[in-house]
């Protein structure tokens, strides 16, 4: 089995949580299909603009541990016009109003 790395470019707004719900599930199980049939493991690295409020984030996070679970690994990192910055370093915070949690 080898391991894949398949980068998708992401934009969060206050008003796409419901899109990348949808987002998510249809990966899931594209690949899920795909790495059956290929004998592959895909790692999904999100690279994410747009707003990255911890509230907006949190949420969008926690739909991803929900919606994934441990059928794969997932990377988060933001985009910003200078640098790419990782994200997966910011989950080390506490929890969230809505009790999303930030820890990897």
């Amino acid at each position: 089995m080898h391991d894949l790395v398949v980068e998708c470019p992401v934009r969060l707004t206050e008003s796409n949580r419901d899109e990348l719900r949808l987002l998510y599930a249809d990966l899931r199980d594209h690949y899920a299909r795909r790495d059956a049939r290929d004998g592959t493991r895909t790692t999904l690295h999100f690279v994410w603009s747009g707003d990255l409020a911890p509230e907006l984030f949190g949420a969008t996070y926690a739909d991803q541990r929900h919606i994934f679970s441990a059928s794969r690994p997932v990377i988060n990192s933001a985009k910003h016009p200078d640098r790419l910055q990782e994200t997966n370093r910011w989950l080390s915070g506490s929890a969230q109003p809505n009790g999303a949690s930030l820890r990897t």
